[in-house]
């Protein structure tokens, strides 16, 4: 042993040994990829009694294997509020004389979907295209609710049935007549908390458009207030989006809808020429982008600030 060795050891002596301290070796740290966590609902039924669909949402990820259903659907004010989420998404409000809901009902227990119920398997850092999920409701409280992103979470021939019934509720179920987005004067998003609250408020004014907010913090009795005018055109992603995700046929669709979130206090309320206001909430989990329509339209509000 050198000089410097011994210098060393005289300067950091080993730790005393402790009178019944046991070595325990170092456990491998678990992998953060290939983990599987799984569940089993003993509350699941086995069988629905209730024929009362009142919401399906179905997504299986299983592409390689032909596996194709991105499909939402649940009960709204006036209809039924349905969504095929392909490469280019289709939404539209089936008037309530169509009967694609009991349709639905029936592919359900011809194609046995409650097979399985209850079971829910996750497994992290698989790519997302295998497994799926289904999520089914019925006025009576009784459901089907399953999840797989390892393994098909239902048959192929269940997953081409499913995919079938929506494509052909978009061409032959008739479509509920919403107001036309043209019609749209002013837009407001809110959102309410116990002491505090956001709101701003996008409004038509002739060659322009007028956009005003007002923000009160928990903090403060103050309220903050900022307006602008844009340029008319401004308004078009307004009425734009309206169109295109068939917002106004999500009058109601909270009432149907499947969430693990709790309600949210964010909202937008849309202004007609005539009066009549329309409110559209946020809710998670509506496929096909609808559900961030309400956070993208706050930020795209403040944008024009």
């Amino acid at each position: 042993m050198s000089i410097l060795d011994k210098l060393h050891k005289n300067l950091n002596p080993p730790p005393p040994d402790i009178p019944g301290k046991i070595d325990i070796p170092e456990e491998p740290p678990i992998p953060i990829c290939g983990g599987t966590r799984h569940s089993q609902d003993a509350d699941a039924p086995t069988e629905i009694h209730s024929h009362d669909l009142v919401f399906f949402k179905a997504g299986t990820e299983g592409g390689r294997m032909g596996m194709q259903s991105r499909v939402y659907a649940a009960k709204a004010e006036k209809g039924t509020y349905i969504v095929i989420a392909e490469d280019e998404p289709r939404f539209a409000l089936l008037s309530p004389d169509c009967d694609f809901l009991s349709r639905l009902d029936a592919l359900v227990r011809e194609q046995n979907l409650i097979q399985g119920n209850g079971y829910h398997s996750r497994t992290a850092g698989l790519p997302a295209d295998f497994g799926g999920s289904i999520d089914i409701r019925y006025a009576s409280g009784e459901f089907i609710s399953k999840s797989d992103n390892q393994s098909p979470i239902i048959p192929q021939k269940a997953d081409q049935a499913i995919h079938e019934i929506f494509m052909d509720a978009f061409s032959s179920c008739p479509k509920v007549q919403l107001p036309d987005p043209s019609l749209i004067r002013k837009v407001e998003y809110r959102e309410q908390g116990k002491d505090n609250y956001s709101l701003l408020t996008f409004e038509r004014d002739g060659e322009a458009a007028k956009l005003s907010s007002e923000n009160k913090y928990s903090s403060s009795d103050k309220v903050y207030k900022k307006e602008a005018l844009v340029s008319a055109s401004a308004f078009d992603r307004i009425t734009e989006d309206v169109k295109k995700y068939c917002l106004f046929g999500l009058d109601g669709v909270e009432k149907y809808h499947v969430s693990s979130f709790e309600p949210s206090k964010k909202a937008l309320t849309y202004v007609l020429s005539d009066g009549c206001k329309i409110v559209v909430p946020y809710f998670y989990g509506v496929i096909g982008g609808v559900s961030d329509i309400v956070f993208e339209t706050e930020r795209y509000l403040k944008s024009l600030l």
